[in-house]
């Protein structure tokens, strides 16, 4: 809810890393969802710098989080996704990569027959480079912890 903590954003940020990993395992709902779901973590855990930054609880600046942000190519890929997704498209002096076309370029989906339920593997294309999804999210998710334990938040 708003008005919580930045623990609030951060606990988020671990169900929503749970909907990505469900989407490569397979969940109902199909292609459409699933983007869903995916977009929505990389939102998720953009955002947990501005849940850091606004919560006096914390010395965290959101210039500590854009600190982090820059210095990483993973929640570079994040942001540029969550912004992407957030303002329809990305503006080259926008972007955290470098490269204004970063996207979710393409899937790989395995329907299991008579379920109702399909897995999918998404992968991002930015930099003349491809990055598998759910890569991206758990290797995000580290970085994020690593810092907020040299914080001493978790």
């Amino acid at each position: 809810m708003l008005g919580q903590g930045w623990e609030s954003q951060w606990d988020r940020v671990g169900r929503r890393l749970a909907d990505v990993q469900a989407v490569y395992q397979g969940t109902q709902g199909g292609t459409d969802v699933a983007v869903d779901r995916v977009l929505s973590f990389f939102e998720a855990v953009h955002h947990l710098k501005d849940w850091l930054g606004n919560d006096p609880a914390t010395t965290v600046t959101k210039a500590d989080g854009d600190a982090l942000i820059n210095g990483c190519p993973k929640l570079q890929l994040c942001a540029d996704l969550a912004n992407g997704s957030k303002h329809l498209t990305l503006r080259p002096d926008r972007t955290r990569t470098g490269d204004a076309s970063t996207t979710i370029a393409r899937n790989d989906v395995s329907v299991f027959v008579g379920t109702g339920s399909s897995a999918h593997r998404f992968y991002v294309a930015s930099g003349g480079k491809e990055y598998d999804v759910l890569e991206i999210a758990e290797d995000a998710v580290k970085e994020w912890s690593r810092f907020l334990s040299t914080r001493g938040l978790t």
